[in-house]
Parts: structure tokens; sequence; C-alpha cells
């Protein structure tokens, strides 16, 4: 998707919030500096939150996305890779940001894992990991989220191959995998040594007109699609 299709006034915040970023400033600071000075929506601060990062902090989740998983051991942030999915289900963009990962703006999460659009989610995710054909494949759900051993069993009864884990830190729980890691977290992508982008693999194959590149907004480099 163009990304013209973004207001001028989101790219030049973008731009000058990744200028400063660069420069050392502190986080939030930036990011109200540009909030204020473009007006920014809360959604259109959200994509700058979510996707420009410190040029160094960007380079350094690219260079750990693997293109394979065979045979490898894949751990899966779960409610991040299912909620991404069905952000597109529900005709939602989402942006492909500068560190190469594929993001949605979702605030929320969906409380009803009987919902159509979480089983094919569910569904969608399963059929394309089994075609990478990883050893093991663990998925990562966060106790503290209400209704998250239902949920659980959900994902159990949908994929029984795939073993679910509840966590009372899913984030912790992730990065002290040694497997490799789906999801768009940031401070996770940080701390993993492989990077495999699930949902974002599968957008690119079958919902690429849902994907935004901001990336050529912010990037000297724009990222590969494969």
């Amino acid at each position: 998707m163009d990304v013209m299709l973004i207001r001028e006034e989101v790219i030049r915040a973008a731009e000058d919030y990744k200028y400063l970023l660069n420069r050392g400033y502190n986080q939030k600071s930036a990011l109200d500096f540009v909030t204020s000075r473009y007006m920014l929506t809360p959604t259109e601060r959200a994509l700058l939150l979510r996707c420009v990062h410190r040029d160094d902090e960007a380079f350094a989740i690219r260079r750990k996305i693997t293109d394979s998983i065979e045979g490898m051991e894949l751990i899966i942030d779960g409610y991040n890779t299912l909620l991404t999915l069905v952000s597109v289900f529900e005709g939602r963009n989402v942006y492909l940001c500068d560190d190469c990962i594929i993001r949605d703006l979702r605030s929320s999460y969906i409380k009803d894992f009987s919902s159509p659009l979480i089983i094919k989610a569910i569904n969608e995710l399963a059929s394309f990991v089994k075609t990478l054909r990883p050893k093991r494949v663990v998925v990562v759900l966060d106790k503290n989220v209400s209704w998250s051993g239902r949920h659980s069993e959900v994902i159990r009864n949908t994929v029984p191959e795939f073993e679910v884990k509840l966590a009372k830190k899913a984030d912790i729980e992730v990065i002290a995998s040694l497997g490799i890691i789906s999801s768009s977290d940031f401070v996770i992508l940080s701390r993993a040594k492989y990077v495999f982008d699930v949902a974002g693999r599968i957008i690119a194959n079958r919902f690429r007109g849902k994907i935004v590149r901001f990336d050529r907004v912010v990037c000297k480099e724009p990222c590969r699609i494969l």
C-alpha cells in the first residue's frame, strides 16, 4: 500500500523523531515533542512509537532475522502474533517498520478466542508454520490476560501439535527461550538471538495489499519483503 496515504505531517514527524533518537534524545521526550509540533492523533503517535527506532537498534534486529526455521525450535509470542493477523482480517492496515518487522496498531486484546477471526488466525498460523518444518513450536501466552487459560485451551484444541505455555511474564519467558522468536515486540526482539516474523510472513504472502511501506519513509535501506 502506498505510504503517501499517510498525512504529510506524520511523515515529517517520523523524520524528525528518527533524527532526535539518533542523536540520543530520550524516546518519550522526542515523541512528545513531535506529537505536539505536528498535532498527531493517538493512532499516529502509536505508529511512530512502534515503527521508528534508532538506526543502530533497528539494524541490530534486521541482522537477527532468519529466512528458515526448518529443524529449529520456534517460540511464538502468542497474543502479539495472533492479534496482528486478526487486525488484517478485520480490514486494518499493518506497517512495515524500520527494523523490517510488520506491526499493527491495535491497542487492546480480544477476550473471545472462540470468535471466527481468532480461529481463522490460529489456523492460518498453524498452516503456514507447518510448511516451515520446525522441530518444535511453543506458543507463549501472558497468564495475566483475562481468560488466558481458556485461550490456551482453544489453541491446543485447534492445533494439538503446538505446545502452549502460560507465563506470568510472557516477554521474559519468550526472551529466555533458546529458539527462534516470533514477535513484533521491540524489547523482545532487541534481546532475541534469532527472529522470524511469522505474522509478517503470512501477511506478506497473502495480504500484501494491507502493508503500508513505512520503512520507505524512515529507512536509508528499505526492507526486502519475501
